[in-house]
């Protein structure tokens, strides 16, 4: 087994999104994360000793197995370690899973995170039926223009390809669905997978308990209107605590991040 990797998530924009979004499907993902936590496993054995990912050199199993382990294999710290491992290796089903990896990859990767929230879900909540990659093509460019002293230097290419990859993945990911035309699938986010949001929520911004100004509350799939509704619901079952003043709606998680997991889908 791999130890805990306590390196820091990716501050800076990187183009990461495009190892990820070639993968075949998203299984594999799961089998590198499952190995990555299995005493007799490593993401190493599966990728390159036994090319379970069927790539065909060892150039790119290399750069596989560097993109997941920076995408799904790295770890604020020990809480954050506890609830991926509860929650890939417990008794969780799709979508929830799907969910998971998406919110992994938020909290790793920086750009995924950004078009995510300001572009996927933007265009996703305004009505439309459908995601172009020129939504995303428009995006980076705005952000490149605005962003000169990051020195990204991204060709016509590289945005290209970031944006038809990033489609790719959310394809994979059940979020889109079609070949030339991306439509959005419906995602209903489950109360389970809604108590585990608050918990890479509080993993992305630790020191702020009011979930309306994590900005990584979109990703949640759920709008504004609806959260206060839904987050009451679930607290008077027992998953969190909330408090509401009409401003700020305040969140404290009453479980661990290792037993959260056994609490909402092994509970009796």
């Amino acid at each position: 087994m791999i130890e805990l990797n306590d390196a820091a998530v990716t501050i800076n924009y990187d183009t990461t999104i495009n190892v990820i979004g070639g993968l075949r499907d998203c299984s594999v993902i799961f089998k590198a994360i499952e190995s990555h936590f299995s005493h007799k496993d490593t993401p190493k054995d599966l990728i390159s000793g036994r090319n379970e990912f069927n790539l065909r050199t060892e150039r790119s199993r290399t750069r596989i197995e560097r993109a997941i382990n920076r995408s799904f294999l790295i770890f604020k710290n020990n809480d954050h370690r506890n609830l991926i491992q509860s929650l890939i290796m417990g008794n969780v089903l799709l979508p929830e899973k799907d969910l998971i990896l998406f919110w992994q990859f938020a909290l790793s990767n920086r750009l995924f995170r950004e078009i995510s929230s300001k572009v996927f879900i933007k265009v996703y909540f305004s009505g439309r039926s459908s995601l172009s990659k020129d939504d995303i093509i428009a995006y980076l460019k705005e952000f490149l223009s605005q962003n000169k002293q990051l020195n990204l230097k991204w060709s016509e290419n590289t945005i290209n390809t970031l944006s038809t990859k990033y489609l790719n993945l959310m394809t994979k990911l059940n979020f889109l669905e079609g070949v030339r035309i991306k439509s959005f699938r419906h995602i209903r986010t489950s109360a389970e997978a809604l108590v585990l949001f608050l918990y890479f929520a509080r993993l992305h911004d630790p020191e702020n308990s009011n979930i309306l100004k994590n900005d990584i509350l979109p990703l949640s799939f759920v709008t504004p209107e609806d959260l206060r509704e839904r987050l009451k619901k679930l607290s008077l079952k027992g998953y969190f605590n909330m408090n509401f003043n009409g401003l700020t709606l305040n969140i404290e998680l009453t479980h661990s991040f290792k037993g959260i997991c056994d609490v909402l889908f092994n509970r009796p």
